[in-house]
C-alpha cells in the first residue's frame, strides 16, 4: 500500500522530487524481478500523465506576429486577434467604426438638397448619425501565406431625428461594399512598422434616385503603419471612369479628395484621432475630421466626432460640412 501511494503522488502535476524518491525505492528492491516490475510501474503511470487531456481552465498559447509584442503596439494584436477569429461563425468582426451620435449639429446645412427630397419642411440643424461597419473573409491565402481576400460593408446613416415636422425621416444613408485584398508585411520606415498593404475595390452609393442620386467606384490602395501608441494609415485612390450619361458627380474628386491621411493616438484608456482628405490641385478642397474616444464602460465608449469639409456624405459632397457630434463608440478603426 505504501508503494501505490507514493506512485499515486508521483504522477501528480508538480510531484517531481516524490517521483525521484519513487526511483529510488524501486532501486533499492533487490530481487531482480520485482524492481522491474516496480520500474515498469512507474513508466507505464508517466505515460498516462502525459497523455492526459489538457484541463481547460489552462491558457492556450497563440503565436503573434513579432510586431506585436513590441512595447505598445495596438494595431497588431487587434489583426492577430480578427485571424483568429476569421473561421468564427459566432464572431462579426467590425471594419471601419461602428458607432451612434444621437446628437450631432451642423452649421451649415444642405437646404437645396433636403427642399428636392421633402418639399416644404425646414431641415433641422440636429440630427443624430450613426454607422454600422463590418467585414469577413473570403479567401484566406489567395495568392499565399499572409494574402487574404476580405469583403467589406459600411454604411452610414443620417437622421432627421428630431424634425417631427418631416416625420423624422432619414435624410441620407450611404452604402459602401467593397472587395479588399489584404498583404500581410513587415517592413520598418523611419521607426514605423508597416504592418499592412491593402488593395480594394470600393463601390460608394446612396440609393437614391435622380436628381439626388450618388455614387462612384474607386480603387483604393493603402498602407498600415504603427509605432508603439501611434498607428497611421496612408490611401490614394483611383476612380474608375463612368460615361456622362450615367455619371451623378463627375468632379466628386475635386471635392472629397484623392488621398487620405488617418492617425489615431492611444493616450492611456483614451483615443485620438485625426482624418485629412485632399484633392491635391491648387484650388484645395478636402476636409478634416478630429475623433476622441474614452471609455464609458467595458462594452462601450464615448465619442466625440468633429468634422469640418467636403464629403461627410454622397449628397453633401460638394457642400462644406461643420457638424460636431458626440455618442457612443463600439469599436475602433484600425
Amino acid at each position: 500500500m505504501y508503494k501505490l501511494g507514493m506512485l499515486a503522488l508521483a504522477i501528480l502535476p508538480g510531484a517531481a522530487s516524490i517521483q525521484a524518491a519513487n526511483l529510488a525505492d524501486c532501486a533499492s528492491i533487490s530481487a531482480d524481478q520485482a524492481r522491474l516490475a516496480c520500474y515498469d510501474e512507474l513508466a507505464t503511470a508517466a505515460a498516462a500523465s502525459a497523455t492526459e487531456p489538457m484541463l481547460a481552465s489552462e491558457p492556450i498559447e497563440r503565436t503573434t506576429t513579432a510586431a506585436s509584442t513590441e512595447a505598445g503596439s495596438f494595431i497588431s494584436p487587434r489583426l492577430d486577434q480578427e485571424q483568429a477569429n476569421v473561421n468564427n461563425r459566432f464572431v462579426i468582426i467590425p471594419h471601419n467604426r461602428n458607432y451612434l451620435l444621437p446628437v450631432t449639429y451642423n452649421s451649415n446645412i444642405n437646404e437645396k438638397a433636403w427642399d428636392e427630397m421633402y418639399p416644404g419642411t425646414g431641415m433641422d440643424k440636429v440630427e443624430a448619425k450613426f454607422q454600422i461597419s463590418v467585414k469577413a473573409i473570403m479567401w484566406q491565402e489567395i495568392f499565399g501565406k499572409g494574402i487574404n481576400l476580405w469583403g467589406g460593408y459600411t454604411q452610414t446613416n443620417w437622421m432627421q431625428t428630431y424634425n417631427t415636422q418631416a416625420s423624422s425621416p432619414f435624410r441620407e444613408t450611404d452604402y459602401q461594399p467593397e472587395l479588399i485584398l489584404a498583404i500581410d508585411n513587415d517592413w520598418t520606415v523611419l521607426g514605423f512598422h508597416n504592418t499592412r498593404l491593402d488593395i480594394s475595390f470600393n463601390h460608394q452609393s446612396n440609393g437614391s434616385s435622380e436628381p439626388t442620386s450618388r455614387s462612384w467606384n474607386r480603387l483604393i490602395g493603402s498602407a498600415l503603419f504603427e509605432r508603439n501608441d501611434f498607428s497611421l494609415r496612408a490611401s490614394g485612390w483611383y476612380r474608375l471612369p463612368e460615361s456622362s450619361k450615367e455619371d451623378d458627380n463627375p468632379d466628386i474628386e475635386d471635392y472629397v479628395g484623392r488621398a487620405e491621411l488617418e492617425g489615431i493616438w492611444r493616450w492611456d484608456r483614451q483615443t485620438l484621432g485625426l482624418t485629412v482628405r485632399n484633392n491635391l490641385e491648387k484650388e484645395n478642397k478636402g476636409s478634416v475630421q478630429l475623433d476622441w474616444t474614452f471609455p464609458l464602460s467595458t462594452r462601450f465608449r464615448g465619442y466625440i466626432q468633429y468634422f469640418n469639409g467636403y464629403g461627410e456624405s454622397l449628397i453633401d459632397y460638394n457642400e462644406s460640412t461643420n457638424r460636431i457630434g458626440i455618442g457612443v463608440s463600439l469599436t475602433e478603426p484600425l
